[in-house]
């Protein structure tokens, strides 16, 4: 159904044509202005030549104070304080109470966490060296790999093409 639908678009596409080509002709160059030629004027190149000639003012712009008006402003914000509330009014159940913080000089460990005594290395002693790598053995002749089988290509008949009559 889609298909149908491209096809038909495609057909009308096809077929129609512009209707009015009043303001544009088509060219070899392709579409160009139509230019008049019975009310046609070159175009001025030469200095614009300026009847009232104003000079620019350089230098501070003077404003005037603004005038203080009666009328209302143009932003009002509005506080309602309710001065009978002391702190916050939202209470939220089951919060844990906040607690006062208790500085103690060493902390006790809980059960199960073993505290050992700090490890001081001595500058004068040096580890012992530990080979961990297994000898490379190095041979003058590697050997031969296995022969791979390669099975001949497998060559696929031509294309019959149709006669001329079917194309």
């Amino acid at each position: 159904m889609k298909f149908l639908v491209v096809a038909f678009a495609t057909l009308a596409l096809a077929v129609a044509s512009p209707t009015q080509r009043a303001l544009v002709q088509p060219a070899p160059g392709g579409p160009a202005p139509i230019i008049d030629l019975d009310n046609f004027e070159p175009i001025a190149i030469g200095p614009a030549i300026i009847d009232n000639f104003e000079p620019i003012a350089i230098g501070p712009a003077i404003v005037k104070p603004p005038t203080p008006s009666s009328s209302s402003p143009l932003v009002q914000i509005i506080l309602n304080i309710n001065p009978n509330v002391a702190g916050s009014p939202v209470v939220i159940e089951g919060a844990p109470l906040p607690t006062p913080v208790q500085v103690v000089e060493e902390a006790e460990a809980p059960e199960g966490v073993i505290v050992g005594e700090p490890v001081i290395v001595s500058p004068g002693t040096a580890p012992e060296t530990i080979n961990v790598a297994s000898p490379v053995i190095v041979v003058d002749q590697p050997e031969a790999p296995e022969t791979i089988n390669v099975a001949s290509p497998i060559f696929v008949p031509p294309v019959v093409s149709l006669p001329d009559t079917l194309n």
